[in-house]
């Protein structure tokens, strides 16, 4: 082959030391314990999920006029996927800091002089750090592997409909560069997070009481897990007409002695892990010993004592 025929060499070599700098950083976070899980694949249109990785980033490099420069920026969720994401927090930064692209879109489309730039896309709780270069007279067009998948969290009270109960379920990394720390708190249940790939554990309970159950869960990329997370708890609803609702603060004690957070409310709604407990309305100095059970629903009016 003689040098009229070779590939040129320069576009190899400039593309290949760009591909060099990229960097990217996932930050993850997901829990799970006694529960049931259901997966499904994820597809880009599914306002669900999103991590990253980088260690498949695709980048196309486009000779362009001078003043044109600048970068394309897109992510997809795996390296086999061809779909483009939408929904991607894009913010690109020049040398100085400066903010210079910022901006929720699938594709990132930014005119920027060459230089070096920062690049940072959020997805949920995943996060990607990228530095490049910008060359004179060149366009570079990123597409991100993005390592990602979706976590739907159900906190369940067994052989009760809870749907309507207040829940909070925290998310913990148990793998990654968060690993030991909550990663974010969901206070929907159903709700589905944008979670990176890997392992985290989830501690749920309801808002008012003492009930808790914690499961592990395995977020894979592409995929959406559900995840029940069923309690075995009883329902207390405690009620005291004679008051303004503001007016009444509920003390619960159980039989080892531990206070449960106050409750305030004329009508108030606890859930309770089986087992004796004291309940009391200090302003009104009356108190109502109590056992309850997994699964039931018990009702203290104390107007009627």
């Amino acid at each position: 082959m003689d040098a009229s025929t070779r590939p040129p060499q320069k576009r190899h070599r400039s593309a290949s030391a760009l591909a060099a700098t990229l960097v990217a950083i996932l930050f993850a976070a997901m829990p799970s314990t006694q529960a049931s899980t259901t997966e499904q694949a994820l597809t880009p249109n599914q306002d669900t999920l999103l991590n990253t990785s980088s260690s498949a980033n695709d980048i196309a490099i486009t000779t362009v006029k001078s003043g044109n420069e600048g970068l394309e920026l897109s992510a997809r969720f795996t390296e086999q996927s061809q779909d483009t994401v939408k929904d991607v927090a894009w913010t690109i930064r020049d040398e100085s800091g400066e903010k210079v692209f910022d901006g929720t879109t699938a594709i990132a489309d930014a005119t920027l002089p060459p230089g070096d730039y920062g690049i940072t896309a959020r997805y949920g709780t995943a996060q990607i750090l990228q530095g490049v270069t910008v060359h004179e007279g060149t366009k570079l067009s990123i597409s991100f592997v993005l390592n990602a998948g979706g976590l739907r969290i159900l906190p369940r009270l067994i052989g009760l409909d809870s749907e309507l109960l207040p829940s909070r379920s925290k998310i913990f990394a148990l793998t990654g560069p968060l690993r030991g720390q909550l990663v974010t708190t969901s206070h929907t249940p159903g709700e589905i997070l944008k979670m990176g790939a890997g392992n985290y554990r989830v501690e749920s309970s309801f808002e008012s009481g003492n009930a808790f159950a914690v499961t592990d869960v395995n977020v894979r990329s592409g995929i959406m897990s559900a995840v029940n997370i069923d309690l075995k708890a009883g329902l207390l609803k405690l009620s005291y007409p004679a008051a303004n609702d503001g007016d009444v603060q509920w003390t619960i004690v159980d039989d080892a002695g531990e206070t449960l957070p106050p409750i305030t409310g004329a009508l108030a709604t606890v859930i309770l892990k089986p087992g004796h407990y004291k309940a009391s309305v200090a302003s009104a100095g009356i108190e109502n010993e109590f056992d309850i059970a997994a699964g039931q629903v018990l009702n203290i009016d104390f107007a009627q004592r």
